[in-house]
């Protein structure tokens, strides 16, 4: 029998791990948890001795470690019946592009809506996605159970395009900002890159975002042959930009900047004022030491996806750098077409393999929910009393997480 102190039905769920809002926490804690009229909650946080001794019948759970539900902050839903590719950064944007020509409504509801049914049977609270197209934005805003942002893809590669794609651009938020629910994703922009979106409309998505709150994320610095195209406006992305289908290949001149040696594609965003907006920045693998000091400074965000830089030969995030810099970072899948699947826990299982003995699953759960948080601009998430149990992620590494 249980003892009156205890509750029938009580549970305590013990763990070493704690990840929230608050930062990582060890020791050996316990959840108390009281039954509920449909999902238990947390009655209690606390040492795992007293715990037992308050309610001594209580059932007892093992997790290695608890947080509230994760969030996937960069991903690219309606690429999820892409095919998976491995190659260099330059090929695997041609292979995008030849995809797209050959199967050009491919980036379709439907194939959104199958990433999404992964990600909520992963259950996830929110993600960030990147959008192409307007119908499926529309889509997501109306039906997605998920909150996060959907942002919708911008690419600009021409000066003399810049009015027509920012009058157009406006003249469209409004409407997709009705359609945002309660709980649903908001708005968001993603300028592709800084070599597909030219200089005036990054700085006017820039200034939009100070003054009306709109989320933005840009991939950056994700391939050395990006920061090649900045420095000498040649190599691999140049000849790639060149072969792509654009009418007007892209190059520095018709982008809006100058090729410098001394040019980085975050020295640049910084100089035209991009950064002030604090965007959230994808990838940001090939940045100098006075890159991850900008980053720092203007307090960007910034989202890691390991798998998607492996398989494309990117090289690998020199995480301890921004994590000494104090800047907050977020993990996430990227897509089906370059990480091969959108499972945050194979996603987890590469970044210990990439990061060294010195990542580990606190650091992990840490990006995975407050460094998610920060990243699409959302509210902090606790674990603690009044939490329900359908609102935590037990981890269990022998297992999935549940």
């Amino acid at each position: 029998m249980h003892s009156p102190q205890t509750p029938d039905g009580a549970m305590i769920i013990r763990t070493p791990l704690l990840v929230d809002d608050r930062g990582i926490s060890r020791g050996d804690f316990a959840l108390s948890m009281l039954p509920g009229s449909r999902v238990p909650s947390v009655a209690t946080v606390g040492d795992f001795a007293s715990a037992v001794q308050q309610w001594p019948g209580a059932v007892v759970k093992h997790a290695d470690a608890v947080s509230p539900l994760l969030v996937n902050a960069h991903t690219h839903l309606d690429l999820s019946t892409y095919p998976a590719l491995r190659s260099s950064f330059p090929d695997f944007v041609m292979a995008l592009m030849r995809h797209r020509r050959a199967f050009p409504q491919a980036r379709n509801v439907s194939a959104a809506m199958t990433g999404l049914q992964q990600l909520i049977e992963q259950r996830l609270c929110a993600v960030g996605d990147i959008v192409a197209r307007d119908t499926v934005l529309v889509a997501e805003l109306r039906d997605s159970p998920l909150a996060g942002v959907a942002y919708r893809e911008v690419v600009c590669t021409q000066l003399d395009a810049a009015p027509a794609t920012l009058a157009r651009l406006r003249q469209q938020l409004p409407g997709w900002r009705a359609l945002q629910r309660r709980d649903g994703p908001v708005v968001g922009l993603c300028p592709q890159s800084p070599y597909l979106v030219c200089k005036p409309v990054l700085q006017a998505l820039a200034r939009w975002s100070i003054a009306e709150g709109l989320p933005l994320q840009i991939h950056v610095a994700e391939s050395p042959s990006e920061l090649e195209f900045f420095q000498t406006g040649a190599g691999a992305m140049a000849r790639m930009l060149a072969s792509s289908g654009f009418t007007l290949p892209p190059t520095p001149a018709t982008l809006g900047f100058v090729a410098d040696r001394a040019m980085t594609p975050i020295r640049y965003l910084a100089e035209i004022g991009f950064l002030d907006a604090a965007p959230t920045l994808v990838h940001c693998v090939h940045v100098s030491d006075e890159d991850v000091r900008i980053i720092a400074e203007y307090g960007c965000p910034v989202v890691s996806c390991p798998r998607s830089n492996a398989n494309l030969m990117c090289g690998a995030f020199a995480w301890q750098k921004f994590v000494r810099a104090g800047v907050s970072v977020a993990l996430a899948t990227d897509s089906v077409a370059s990480a091969h699947s959108l499972d945050l826990r194979a996603e987890m299982a590469k970044a210990f393999e990439v990061y060294g003995p010195d990542f580990n699953l606190g650091i992990a759960l840490e990006w995975l929910t407050a460094g998610g948080n920060r990243a699409l601009r959302r509210p902090a998430q606790s674990v603690g009393p009044g939490c329900r149990l359908d609102a935590l992620t037990l981890v269990n590494l022998r297992a999935e997480p549940s």
